[in-house]
């Protein structure tokens, strides 16, 4: 059993099983994070604040530009219940997040200490096959490093790139994106 365990964990600790393990924990962690803004958010009435902070939003640019007397007492009656609403949104939010912060953040610190080696230093775990770092400099050192094979992305940048990215997709297909009308 400890040779299967110890066969696993050398399999996916390279790449390209730890970039297709790491993507799968950033699914699981963003459809538990989603599902939980479903059940402790009602999402019919975060929507319906974001579009009447959207519309008050117009109306105060609106105002300004026009310098309409009659509609800047109107912009300044609602603001304090523009304000409500955004702090109401902002707490409705950030519940879910709450009650899944210390064990989101124990996955995470365990991974990246799986992914780090005993020296302190990043494992490569996945490697884009051509050299990002020559259009966007910056990325070197702070998401990964160049290597023969192109660049090779640290635990941290590709969780980063691949939570935000699958983040965005879960939250359209299980609807908890807060959304505005277009006008």
């Amino acid at each position: 059993m400890q040779d299967l365990f110890a066969g696993l964990l050398e399999i996916i600790i390279a790449p390209p099983f730890s970039g297709l393990f790491i993507m799968g924990v950033s699914l699981f962690v963003s459809t538990l994070s989603n599902l939980a803004m479903r059940r402790f958010t009602d999402m019919r009435r975060l929507n319906r604040y974001q579009a009447e902070i959207k519309q008050y939003q117009e109306m105060e640019k609106e105002a300004k530009k026009t310098q309409n007397e009659k509609l800047m007492k109107k912009v300044k009656r609602r603001k304090p219940y523009i304000d409500r609403i955004q702090r109401e949104s902002m707490s409705s939010r950030c519940k879910p997040s709450l009650i899944f912060l210390i064990p989101f953040m124990l996955i995470f610190t365990a991974l990246r200490s799986f992914y780090t080696t005993g020296a302190g230093v990043d494992r490569i775990v996945a490697v884009l096959p051509f050299n990002i770092q020559k259009v966007l400099p910056f990325l070197e050192g702070m998401l990964g490093t160049a290597n023969a094979a192109g660049f090779g992305f640290t635990y941290w940048g590709f969780y980063f790139l691949v939570g935000l990215g699958m983040s965005s997709i879960l939250q359209r297909i299980m609807g908890t994106q807060v959304m505005t009308p277009q006008t």
